[in-house]
């Protein structure tokens, strides 16, 4: 399946420090695998530019909400966004 990130998604990523970004990456893995899960669709919001779901992403520097979709069940996965909780 995979995901594509948007620049958005991309840009919050990088400023994250070493323990974050693996911590990002192990929520993204898990997603990936269980975006059907009750967990991962717990949380959705929708606005004049679409809809998203949001999950929530414990880290020890912090807490991340993390903005994905799935336009189809075939297609990748869309990590939309990234934000500080």
């Amino acid at each position: 399946m995979g995901f594509v990130a948007t620049p958005e998604f991309v840009e919050r990523y990088l400023n994250l420090d070493l323990a974050s970004a693996a911590c990002v990456d192990r929520a993204v893995v898990r997603l990936e695998a269980e975006t059907a899960a009750a967990w991962a669709r717990r949380n959705r919001v929708v606005g004049e530019q679409g809809a998203a779901w949001i999950v929530e992403v414990r880290c020890p520097a912090g807490t991340y909400r993390l903005y994905w979709d799935q336009p189809t069940p075939e297609g990748p996965l869309l990590l939309l966004l990234l934000l500080p909780n």
